[in-house]
């Protein structure tokens, strides 16, 4: 895949590579791909895995995303796609309750759907649930920051993206409890709603309340980008330490500049991969794994022409 196939626009793929297995032969299985957003290297990677798994085991992936992580943006792309009636249905759920029913809609049509990279508050209507340990990644970024700080123990910011998405939401739950028990004066989230003016805007006003601000941690791409503006303008960049969760090309561009001083990076080609698998096993009737967890690393600008870390850079590019 490269930049001109944005997620935002509807790609077909047809994949016809042989199984080399006569008993499977016949299958063709029609995978519906419904990422958080259009537009974002993260799900790039995600819908190259998910290829990966189609390629192997012949079936087609169609893939539409959202122009806006949200559920308003994104339950009438996926009403058009059980319309179409594909044999299953990944998707990244943009809210853990509103999207319960029109999957529910979906699985009562006899779709098999499969999570991936967020959840539902009930995810029984799936056949598999495929992402980050985000609690633990959330520790990961709070020990981070906490040995980026050092001995300082001034007081510790979370931007997240806003309420009711999971893996965000368990970030900053697993960040929380770390950064309290490094000793930190923790302050807290507060909410941007995936906005770079919000998140700007809240570190801003954090900045001016709190002489201590020691550091920032960011759930998300768009929080850093706001964060890092922040503390810029404020001329606080050498002493306000950030640490986001960002491989997207402008996360690594930060790192490479110095604006963000660690990146929590997950596995997303990893978790596609995974998801696909689950959707061709369960159509064929095959045992599935009910929660499946991929991993986390951390990259730094010392540590980027690692292999353990750059091969897992989110790109629009597939392997």
């Amino acid at each position: 895949m490269n930049k001109t196939r944005v997620l935002s626009t509807v790609a077909a793929i047809a994949v016809t590579v042989g199984l080399g297995t006569p008993a499977f032969a016949q299958d063709s299985f029609d995978i519906a791909f419904i990422p958080g957003v259009g537009g974002d290297a993260y799900y790039g990677s995600v819908q190259c895995g998910i290829e990966k798994a189609a390629a192997e085991n012949g079936a087609t992936v169609q893939t539409q995303a959202p122009s806006a992580f949200n559920p308003a943006a994104q339950i009438p792309i996926l009403e058009t796609m059980i319309a179409q009636k594909p044999d299953a249905i990944i998707i990244a759920p943009t809210d853990s309750q509103a999207l319960f029913a029109p999957l529910k809609v979906a699985v009562d049509q006899g779709i098999k759907v499969v999570l991936v990279d967020t959840t539902l508050e009930d995810p029984s209507i799936a056949v598999s649930q495929v992402s980050s340990d985000n609690v633990a990644s959330g520790r990961v970024a709070a020990q981070t920051l906490a040995e980026l700080l050092g001995d300082r123990k001034g007081s510790v910011l979370t931007v997240n993206l806003s309420a009711g998405v999971t893996t965000t939401d368990d970030r900053e739950r697993g960040f929380a409890g770390g950064i309290r028990e490094a000793g930190f004066n923790y302050l807290g989230q507060e909410f941007s709603d995936n906005s770079v003016q919000k998140a700007d805007q809240i570190v801003s006003a954090a900045l001016l309340a709190n002489s201590d601000l020691a550091g920032v941690f960011s759930t998300a791409a768009f929080n850093t980008e706001g964060a890092v503006a922040a503390i810029r303008a404020a001329g606080r960049s050498e002493d306000v330490v950030v640490v986001g969760f960002n491989a997207n090309p402008p996360g690594i561009e930060q790192l490479k500049r110095g604006q963000v001083a660690a990146q929590v990076v997950l596995k997303p080609y990893d978790s596609g991969y995974q998801a696909g698998l689950q959707a061709i096993a369960s159509l064929r009737g095959e045992k599935t794994t009910p929660v499946i967890r991929t991993g986390a690393t951390v990259a730094t600008k010392d540590n980027l022409t690692d292999p353990q870390v750059s091969r897992y850079v989110y790109s629009f590019t597939c392997p």
